[in-house]
């Protein structure tokens, strides 16, 4: 038989495969840095079908591994392999969750690692359980299936990396080592993940402000449970992105004398959480009604992260920590507007923070001291 009939001839059985769900692809089976993994070549449209995206969901799908998707960075990928003669279109990588779905066919005893991946498609495209999911390529497959309306399928050959050993957390910690030092990637999901693989001893040990943060976050007697954003599907009310709060977590405890003395991260959070309580008995409106103010986001959550250093060494240095203790010393300085076009307009960034945070201490005072801006006064005089 010529080369051209046997091509005709393979294409015609896989076709007769994929009718009664059945996709058989060859491959080469390997371990690359200790993942055991089929790579070969198949129809995007196949893969598409195949295969899922686990969407993280902070409510509804906790466990999921993979950021929501971004439509037009997907209508992107489709245009571009749909029109390009010559292009280059990086491997898809998947991973086996149902070891059903999925039977390897060694070529022979003398090549055991070449063989036929049979892939059982009906199984694979049944709803419910992800059967076989999508590490990285989520957006290069997602139109390629055909299913929505003014997409057609892409029948074009292109590479994958079928992974077929890893639990959930290693395919997890996998996707975050992809997409850790690319740009568009959400930050707050790659804390979000960091935080759900490491044991919380180790986490309170090694990262201690992302532990705070994701306490705020979940507690639900914290000022910031339900608000904070940690990447995957939006959530309406979740308006604080995890990495922002984190960062400005690590601001408060850097520029705090007294809380490095707990020396344990759980301590460290009780105090601070009574401080954000205390704030949001301070500005009540701007937590109602955030779209309105600054307090709590960008350079407005920064500042009174470094305001918090602060006043919890104020309270501090007199053995105080509680919510109202802190509450009296915010209302011992001036009345400050946080609004839109209020007292800090115009300021953003870190710096923008630190200057809205200078304003604010200086006339900050308790009971038993005098204020900064007094005692500058007192040495001018």
């Amino acid at each position: 038989m010529t080369p051209p009939a046997q091509q005709k001839a393979r294409k015609s059985a896989t076709r007769a495969e994929n009718d009664i769900g059945i996709i058989r692809l060859p491959v080469i089976r390997a371990t690359v840095c200790g993942v055991g993994v089929y790579r070969g070549f198949a129809p995007l449209a196949d893969l598409a079908d195949i295969s899922k995206a686990d969407i993280y969901d902070q409510i509804h799908n906790p466990k999921g591994t993979q950021r929501d998707l971004n439509k037009p960075h997907a209508r992107d990928a489709y245009t571009y392999i749909k029109s390009k003669d010559i292009g280059f279109w990086p491997e898809v990588f998947l991973c086996v969750r149902s070891k059903k779905v999925v039977t390897f066919q060694p070529m022979s005893d003398d090549y055991p690692d070449v063989g036929i991946l049979e892939i059982d498609k009906k199984a694979a495209m049944k709803t419910g359980a992800i059967a076989i999911s999508r590490v990285d390529g989520n957006h290069r497959l997602h139109y390629g299936d055909g299913k929505e309306s003014g997409y057609t399928r892409i029948d074009k050959q292109v590479s994958f990396c079928l992974a077929y050993t890893l639990t959930r957390d290693e395919e997890i910690l996998l996707f975050k080592d992809i997409n850790d030092n690319q740009k568009s990637m959400n930050t707050s999901h790659l804390d979000g993940i960091e935080v759900r693989l490491t044991p919380e001893e180790e986490l309170k040990r090694k990262n201690p402000q992302l532990y705070i943060a994701k306490r705020l976050a979940q507690d639900p007697k914290s000022p910031f449970y339900g608000r904070v954003f940690d990447g995957g599907k939006k959530v309406a009310v979740a308006d604080i992105p995890l990495r922002a709060l984190t960062t400005g977590i690590e601001y408060l405890r850097s520029r705090s004398t007294q809380l490095p003395h707990l020396d344990d991260a759980e301590a460290e959070y009780r105090v601070i959480a009574n401080y954000f309580e205390a704030v949001k008995k301070w500005q009540p409106a701007a937590w109602t009604e955030p779209k309105d103010y600054l307090m709590l986001r960008g350079a407005g959550l920064w500042a009174i992260c470094f305001i918090g250093a602060h006043v919890i060494d104020l309270a501090m240095i007199q053995d105080e920590f509680k919510s109202q203790e802190l509450l009296a010393i915010l209302k011992s300085g001036k009345t400050w507007d946080w609004g839109k076009k209020g007292d800090f307009t115009g300021l953003s960034g870190r710096s923008g923070a630190l200057e809205i945070s200078k304003r604010v201490t200086r006339n900050l005072q308790d009971s038993r001291k005098m204020s900064t801006s007094k005692l500058f006064d007192r040495i001018m005089a």
